[in-house]
């Protein structure tokens, strides 16, 4: 049976003593969902910890919310500043943080009550565990997307070269709340700290420097982390509603994630997997552009591998097709108008083919001997 101290007695008495963990919250207008995201860091089964949140200008009471909690957890540390962004103030904590540990939280997400507690245990087993990964539940709308990317698979990656995890685990990126991270990760042997120039995709950026500064990583297959989808989605929609500002932000992330990478000496070992991601990020932000549009991203894309000598033998086999089409696009001279047409020409081919196949012998045998339950809804079709 597991017994919970829920005494004021002992929050104080982990407050005295130097914390473990450092949670990292940072706090722009999330007054619906910000109580139950420190209900759910503060009742934790594990209680040494400081949580520390930086207002980021809120115009709603998350601020007042935040001082409340101070006052009756002293665990609890608050910061404000002007709205400067997430980046900023991620920054300004992990100056502050004392902890041995670091996790991210989003003041709108919240925690299993056993999830430092699970932590901790994995990462006392070894000292040497500079990061452990976690999975996450969606809160509200799924996605196929994102449930396949926050379910981890256990797994354990001892003595690592720089490269293998940040390419080679699916949960490394780019979700930061999903990591467990050794604080000296950040400071030695040079400081590292979020980008603060941009607020899209600085998380990746960080993500790209300190996990090659992981020695050994533990993946564990426990879904820690409560992850709201209906309002994160709200600003997912707000960035694909400025689709122009996502993939300015995205080529910038790869020029900083290269050029990091050029700086902490690791390009020449790395450029294969660090240019088959970034083919694989640029498709996928501009395949569904207006063809002019496309065009210009992917002559880009194209111009900047060509500037940093990029051979196209070194691009993944899965990737390839995708290099291929980049290629296609950026000497495409369709306009806007000939892609409606082709789209047409080929609604109308398809309704040809299932008009045919209705009408074919095949069809109408196969339809007398199944099951009317299990039949096709042509009229659907």
């Amino acid at each position: 049976m597991k017994i919970i101290d829920c005494s004021n007695e002992g929050k104080e008495a982990f407050a005295l003593k130097k914390p473990l963990i450092s949670v990292i919250m940072p706090v722009y207008n999330s007054e619906m969902y910000l109580k139950e995201s420190l209900d759910s860091i503060l009742n934790q089964t594990y209680g040494n910890i400081e949580v520390i949140c930086v207002d980021d200008g809120s115009a709603d009471h998350s601020l007042d919310i935040l001082k409340y909690y101070s006052k009756k957890d002293n665990r609890v540390k608050v910061y404000t500043q002007d709205n400067k962004g997430p980046s900023v103030a991620r920054n300004r904590a992990l100056d502050k943080a004392q902890g041995e540990y670091i996790s991210f939280v989003d003041s709108d997400d919240f925690l299993q009550l056993n999830a430092y507690e699970i932590l901790v245990e994995c990462a006392l087993q070894k000292q040497s565990w500079d990061l452990i990964i976690f999975g996450a539940n969606i809160v509200g709308s799924g996605d196929k997307y994102f449930e396949e990317k926050l379910t981890t698979t256990f797994k354990l990656y001892e003595n690592c070269t720089p490269g293998s995890v940040v390419f080679g685990e699916k949960a490394a990126r780019p979700f930061l709340w999903l990591h467990f991270v050794k604080r000296q990760l950040f400071e030695k042997t040079t400081k590292i700290r979020f980008e603060e120039d941009i607020n899209l995709g600085e998380d990746q950026i960080l993500q790209f420097e300190y996990i090659p500064r992981a020695k050994n990583v533990m993946v564990i297959d426990q879904k820690l982390y409560n992850y709201r989808m209906d309002h994160n989605a709200s600003l997912m929609q707000l960035y694909n509603n400025q689709r122009i500002k996502k993939i300015e932000c995205h080529f910038l992330i790869i020029e900083r994630v290269v050029n990091n990478w050029k700086k902490d000496g690791l390009y020449g070992f790395y450029q294969d997997d660090l240019w088959t991601w970034a083919v694989q990020l640029i498709y996928w932000t501009i395949n569904e552009l207006p063809p002019e549009f496309r065009r210009k991203y992917a002559v880009r894309m194209i111009e900047l591998m060509q500037k940093d000598n990029v051979k196209d033998y070194l691009i993944a086999g899965y990737e390839q097709l995708h290099l291929k089409e980049l290629k296609e696009w950026q000497i495409s001279d369709n306009s806007s108008e000939d892609e409606i047409e082709m789209l047409k020409k080929r609604i109308d081919r398809e309704k040809y083919e299932i008009e045919e196949t209705v009408k074919s012998k095949a069809f109408k045998l196969g339809k007398f001997f199944t099951k009317s339950r299990k039949r096709i809804n042509v009229q659907e079709m």
